[in-house]
């Protein structure tokens, strides 16, 4: 997380700061996936990016190119070209030029029920090194959104392809945060689960190849208790040996702490230390260890989303000495975002057994350093953005002056990867490889300050996205993501993309016609920071820029933004607006200059939910909206203001088991007519929310999960509503069958979320946005 954005300083329209940062960039199931019908469209095509340059890293060489968040990565013990990575929630990509500029990334998972990713280990039985068991399981930023838990993954041709393991369905449902695969005993830790109780998380193994598993945690006589299983690490110098850490243990009557086990999982001892336990209690955040080749392990500890306690043991956890906590100016430790749930990363060093390095989250600004006024950049060790904390701590060296930084004045080039550490390996080149919620990273000469930070992306295709849109004037499509900004593509159906405003993306919007050869695009950052009006030509160039001031009028409440806040352009009239607060619904007219509160106490769904249909060619005053209490609430206008929102008492979906109201989409031409889906259903009204028809139809024989975004598409005598999913893709149903008999859209889509969905009508052509494998474009026929 972060919030600077960015806009090309070169440009005639772009002064050198504005508040914010400026930049270089401008501005399944568990089986295979079902068949897909490709009635109304054929193969949908990637868009990426993959990667997008001027991401929120800094010097780090190629032009700070980003891609998506990644949670783990697994390094070949003797070949530095091959690496592989587990996406948060883009599966599993493996690259046999790892050691390359820009590294070549192939992924085989696009058919397996999930891309989320929880764990990935070799299996050290196998000497070739090409058995690999990963673990799923649910770690993104993003409210820790994704598909079905399945279990785990296996391969035994070194990725090429992969089965799904589940224990005979004890591991469906549960959240694979660590692994252990020694021959046909594995092991498995889980922090979380769909059931989330004692019984369903903890420690499993299984001794017959993952056919079945079962619960050590709670087990007699396996010395384990029942609790959260964070972590789950191996002795690389001894096979047999394992280490997790437990907490919530007090709730059913055991004892948090670090627990060892020398026979490859089957019995535990405590082996943590009192000073160590003091600081595991049930409201620990996070607690991950290291273990190198010489009997040291390290952990890491901590409470209330900040690193609380960084240890060593130098004889295999038999005893424990406490290291320096790294900070910087004003105590200001590894998590100046409070984020140590899941961005934390512990690394043993392989040769120098007292070194260990430690990820947290994002760099501080100079006021949470206990700098003047006003909050700005470089920060006390050099940093000139919201990019990674990463230390470097050896325990030779005499306390308080144990831990140096891995970045910025760490470094040859004051370089940094993104933000948000999740694990780090060392490649057999002695490089640091390190993921984190920007994708893959390379740090060279880690011992010393000669090194540098690497961007090693390549064409790596994962990213998180949660608003989707396409500027038909260039044919060009833009998105807000989860943590990796709102990027553009640079031209059409390119994969290479540039950050506009880096942070955590916000809502996008465009009036491709906004004059003539101009179209009009909307972007933010969280919480509508750094909302901004941008105007493009039709060859994909910044015309100019201006950053609305959404001054209030008359009297109204104060805007306060959502994480990620509605924005809905009319589609008669691009500085026509509407916009969702945390508290309130508010309409400009002026592209957000000016903002006026029309709905009093009504908060439009938001945080990736945006059901707001605003405007049509015959009432451009029409507005539709999904919120409330509850968030199953629908509300109507139909006039202009100062006609109020008032909720349709009628409406079928305003109950719990429907939850909250995910999009509205109003049929061109056809004011009265709006088209509403919630968790499970869909709905019609064709007289402004006064009566509904329910168009559910067949469409849970899919077993779509959540149901998310909407788009119509106008056809001849037939239109067609497409609706996406959780589970199942994209799906669509004709107006011949009355709306109800739904099919599968279009072919080759990965098994991801997909978020949001946008139908340009002059291209004929829709574009999704996944949760984890970026933007992808179908041409409908």
């Amino acid at each position: 997380m972060s919030l600077p954005f960015r806009i090309d300083p070169g440009s005639p329209a772009a002064p050198r700061r504005v508040g914010v940062l400026l930049s270089t960039a401008l501005l399944l199931a568990l089986t295979p996936a079902l068949a897909q019908d490709a009635g109304l469209g054929g193969a949908w095509v990637p868009q990426g990016p993959a990667p997008a340059s001027g991401g929120q890293s800094e010097n780090a060489f190629p032009d700070n190119e980003i891609s998506g968040a990644v949670h783990t990565v697994l390094a070949h013990p003797s070949n530095p070209d091959l690496l592989y990575v587990g996406a948060v929630n883009g599966g599993i990509w493996r690259t046999m030029n790892g050691s390359a500029a820009s590294p070549s990334w192939q992924t085989r998972t696009d058919g397996v029920p999930t891309g989320a990713i929880g764990a990935m280990e070799f299996d050290p039985t196998d000497a070739q090194h090409r058995t690999i068991w990963a673990g799923i399981g649910r770690f993104s930023s993003f409210g820790r959104l994704g598909r079905s838990r399945a279990g785990l993954l296996h391969s035994v041709n070194a990725g090429n392809s992969w089965k799904v393991v589940d224990g005979g369905g004890l591991l469906r449902g549960k959240n694979v945060s660590g692994i252990a695969p020694r021959g046909t005993t594995i092991v498995v830790s889980v922090n979380q689960a769909d059931v989330n109780t004692f019984g369903n998380i903890g420690v499993f193994r299984s001794t017959d190849g993952g056919a079945t598993f079962s619960q050590v945690s709670f087990a007699p006589g396996s010395g384990l208790p029942g609790g959260i299983a964070f972590d789950l690490v191996s002795d690389p110098a001894n096979p047999a040996r394992l280490f997790t850490t437990v907490v919530c243990a007090e709730l059913v009557n055991g004892e948090n702490g670090v627990y060892r086990s020398d026979d490859v999982g089957a019995t535990w001892t405590r082996v943590s230390s009192p000073t160590i336990e003091a600081l595991m209690t049930c409201s620990t955040t996070n607690a991950e260890m290291a273990v190198g080749p010489a009997d040291n392990a390290y952990l890491a500890v901590a409470n209330g989303g900040r690193l609380a306690g960084l240890f060593r043991s130098g004889d295999g956890g038999g005893s424990w000495t406490q290291l320096d906590t790294p900070v910087t100016l004003n105590n200001v430790g590894i998590h100046p975002g409070g984020q140590a749930s899941i961005h934390m990363s512990i690394l043993a060093d392989p040769t120098a057994d007292t070194i260990v390095y430690v990820g947290g989250d994002r760099q501080p600004f100079t006021l949470e350093e206990g700098l003047p006024f006003p909050p700005q950049f470089p920060n006390s060790i050099g940093a000139e953005n919201f990019s990674g904390r990463l230390f470097r701590c050896d325990a030779a060296l005499p306390p308080t002056s144990q831990c140096t930084p891995l970045t910025h004045i760490g470094t040859a080039s004051n370089s940094s990867p993104h933000a948000d550490s999740r694990e780090m390996v060392f490649d057999a080149a002695g490089n640091i490889v390190q993921v984190d919620d920007g994708g893959v990273w390379r740090r060279t000469s880690p011992r010393d300050a000669t090194g540098d930070w690497f961007s090693i992306n390549g064409d790596l295709g994962v990213s998180e996205q949660h608003d989707a849109s396409f500027d038909t004037l260039a044919d060009i499509a833009f998105v807000g993501t989860q943590d990796n900004d709102d990027p553009h593509q640079n031209a059409p159906d390119d994969r290479a993309w540039f950050v506009l405003l880096s942070g955590d993306g916000g809502d996008t919007a465009v009036d491709a016609a906004f004059a003539p050869g101009v179209s009009l695009r909307y972007d933010s950052a969280q919480g509508l920071q750094a909302f901004v009006q941008t105007f493009w030509d039709a060859d994909n160039n910044l015309l100019s820029f201006l950053f609305p001031a959404l001054t209030v009028l008359g009297g109204g409440s104060p805007f306060v933004g959502q994480f990620v806040t509605p924005v809905e352009i009319n589609p008669t009239d691009g500085f026509r607006i509407v916009i969702g607060g945390a508290n309130s619904v508010y309409e400009s007219f002026d592209g957000g200059s000016t903002i006026s509160e029309i709905g009093p106490g009504i908060t439009i769904n938001g945080n990736g939910v945006e059901p707001v249909a605003y405007g049509a060619v015959d009432n451009p005053d029409i507005l539709y909206v999904g919120g409330g209490p509850g968030g199953n609430h629908f509300y109507v206008r139909t006039g202009p203001p100062p006609a109020p929102l008032v909720e349709s008492l009628t409406f079928p979906g305003n109950t719990p088991a429907d939850s909250i109201i995910r999009d509205i989409v109003i049929k061109p031409g056809d004011s009265a007519t709006a088209f509403v889906n919630t968790l499970t259903r869909v709905f019609r009204t064709t007289d402004a929310g006064a009566t509904w028809d329910d168009l559910t139809g067949d469409i849970q024989s899919f077993a779509p999960g959540a149901l998310r975004a909407s788009a119509y598409v106008p056809r001849t005598g037939n239109d067609v509503l497409v609706v996406s999913s959780f589970e199942a893709g994209v799906l669509y149903a004709r107006e011949s069958s009355g709306f109800t008999d739904w099919k599968r859209l279009g072919t080759k889509l990965p098994n991801v979320p997909v978020m949001d969905l946008h139908f340009d009508e002059d291209n004929d052509v829709l574009v999704a946005g996944t949760l984890g494998r970026g933007a992808w474009k179908l041409q409908l026929e």
